[in-house]
């Protein structure tokens, strides 16, 4: 190697370490996995660069270009540097999502496009919080966030429920009223309201204040030491935003506290309702604050004019008949819109109900919830993705969503998880209760499903 190359080599070396430093602090001692086209070239172009710059141009003609080879080194050796300092690390941040564990660098490519890294911390008295990054999928935001603190209880470990009253996810005041008015108005739609209905709607809407939802599902996923780390996933529909692309977020914590009991568990009152304990011992004082603007997410993909008919359900369930109209495709599942074609009974179920057509019963008789909801969850539901391969989520987390009564038929919506986040735009065809629904024979509607 001759005394440029060397030069050359050190130099792209140096600028790499001085740009990606602090990254590669944190990287996993361990060979990046590489395409071997890649590894090729990197490799002829630091053994020779001037081989390398003499290869074969269109034509014939062969040209050694210092610029060029100047430039495509730098390429290749940022290149090495910034996938080993983020290969893997939304998959990390966000387990609950799942990896293809056949592609898991197809799995971590798709989070990092829809989602916004982060890495903002706050400390207050003794803990740190720091709010790691957000997925945003079109329809729901995903947090990842740790929490440290050398005065954590030690029996406040991982899944240990919390009393999170006074954490908010806060989205900034004019973005809200954009979101809000949108939201309303949506509604008003739906229940065929007249535009001065809908206006009084609103603005009764816009007078409750800036959107402040609670975290509900509160708990932490693992404790290591006196770190905590969380994922949470709040509703976030961009189909209710006109003008704002990045949605502006801050992330607040306060008074994070363990149940009065110390479990968690419900509590029956005087009128037979659960009611949550209330705070216990307070774990984490705060308040933290972590503002943050969202990247714009990989959206969903909504088709409409299906006309699939299927029959869910196997012994001991009843058949449930059911018509799909429209379904929606986004990175972490799908839902789909349609009627079961029976009546249901809504009546609530007390206890334990075995599933199955009870005895004495008839295939006539409306049809119980459980027995739906565990005939829809059974499947099977599928897709195809580009390349041919067939996904299977009929063990991913799925089901009922929600539905009403139209007299003889039943409006339903189901919503099937993926096991590992999925671009929407490589799905080909669906699986919808073992009938295969090739999407490009559907139309694409550009608004959301609703």
């Amino acid at each position: 190697m001759t005394q440029f190359d060397m030069l050359l080599r050190r130099a792209l070396m140096d600028a790499n370490l001085a740009q990606y430093e602090r990254a590669l602090q944190s990287v996993e001692d361990k060979e990046p996995d590489f395409s071997p086209r890649y590894l090729r070239e990197r490799m002829r172009l630091l053994a020779d660069p001037q081989g390398w710059g003499r290869q074969a141009r269109p034509g014939g003609r062969r040209r050694l270009n210092w610029r060029l080879i100047a430039i495509v080194a730098a390429l290749l050796l940022l290149s090495a540097c910034a996938v080993a300092a983020v290969t893997g690390q939304f998959s990390q941040w966000f387990p609950r999502l799942g990896v293809d564990p056949k592609a898991p660098e197809v799995s971590e490519e798709v989070l990092s496009r829809t989602g916004t890294a982060i890495e903002q911390s706050q400390t207050v008295g003794d803990t740190t919080v720091t709010l790691n990054a957000a997925v945003w999928d079109g329809t729901y935001i995903y947090l990842s966030f740790t929490i440290e603190s050398p005065s954590l209880p030690e029996d406040l470990q991982a899944y240990t429920p919390l009393h999170t009253g006074d954490c908010r996810l806060i989205m900034r005041q004019d973005q809200w009223e954009e979101y809000i008015t949108n939201r309303v108005k949506e509604d008003c739609a739906n229940q065929n309201m007249t535009p001065e209905e809908t206006e009084e709607a609103v603005r009764a809407a816009l007078e409750e204040g800036a959107r402040k939802d609670v975290l509900w599902l509160f708990c932490p996923e693992t404790r290591e030491g006196n770190v905590l780390s969380f994922q949470d996933n709040e509703s976030l529909y961009s189909g209710w935003f006109t003008e704002t692309k990045r949605p502006e977020l801050t992330l607040h914590l306060e008074n994070i506290a363990t149940y009065a009991d110390g479990k968690g568990e419900s509590i029956i009152d005087e009128n037979g309702y659960a009611q949550n304990p209330g705070p216990g011992e307070i774990v984490i004082p705060g308040p933290f604050d972590l503002t943050f603007t969202l990247n714009e997410p990989i959206l969903p993909i909504h088709y409409g004019g299906a006309d699939v008919d299927v029959t869910l359900g196997t012994p001991p369930l009843p058949k449930v008949p059911m018509h799909f109209t429209e379904l929606q495709l986004s990175v972490t599942g799908m839902d789909l819109k349609g009627e079961i074609l029976a009546q249901v009974d809504m009546t609530p179920q007390e206890g334990y109900v075995e599933v199955g057509l009870p005895e004495g019963s008839k295939e006539s008789d409306p049809l119980r919830m459980v027995d739906v909801q565990y005939a829809i969850f059974e499947g099977p539901w599928g897709l195809w993705i580009e390349d041919g391969t067939y996904v299977d989520i009929t063990d991913s987390s799925g089901g009922l969503t929600s539905g009403s009564d139209l007299g003889e038929t039943f409006r339903a919506f189901i919503s099937h998880s993926f096991p590992y986040p999925i671009d929407p735009a490589t799905i080909t065809a669906v699986d919808i209760g073992g009938v295969r629904v090739e999407l490009s024979g559907l139309e694409r509607l550009p608004e959301r499903m609703n």
